[in-house]
């Protein structure tokens, strides 16, 4: 994993995830919101997580009750939920990053190439999406 994304504990169920390696000096930085003396970050929360991870096995779970025999348990039903985290992990992400494109210039097609905007943006999803499994652990353990 790309030590570029650091994570940290701050509070019982609370996690910032800081961008701050990201801010080095380049041509695409030099315009935006966030640096160094500002880096962008933002906040997860567990209950995040786990009222999506809720959601989806609640919508799930109505879709299979009206599929399944009545004789099938509630267990049996719950077992044959799955749940996937990049749904999840996606998610946040759209909320809370890409939607922040006209602070964050490197993921603004609009004003950068769009070819270094697709990679910088892979870079950044690949490892967002690996702090978050380590983040989605840390939440498992709490729960």
């Amino acid at each position: 994993m790309s030590d570029k994304l650091i994570y940290s504990v701050i509070g019982l169920q609370d996690f910032i995830i800081s961008f701050e390696k990201y801010c080095d000096p380049c041509e695409i930085q030099q315009h935006c919101k966030y640096g160094k003396n500002n880096p962008f970050s933002i906040q997860i929360n567990c209950n995040d997580i786990n009222s999506s991870k809720e959601k989806i096995k609640y919508e799930q779970l109505k879709k299979l009750q009206k599929t399944e025999d009545v004789t099938v348990s509630y267990d049996e039903l719950i077992k044959k939920i799955k749940i996937n985290l990049q749904t999840i992990f996606s998610e946040i992400w759209k909320n809370k990053i890409r939607n922040q494109k006209e602070e964050i210039r490197c993921l603004d097609s609009k004003k950068v190439d769009s070819i270094l905007v697709a990679q910088q943006g892979q870079d950044w999803w690949q490892d967002f999406n690996k702090v978050m499994i380590k983040i989605n652990e840390e939440c498992e353990k709490i729960m």
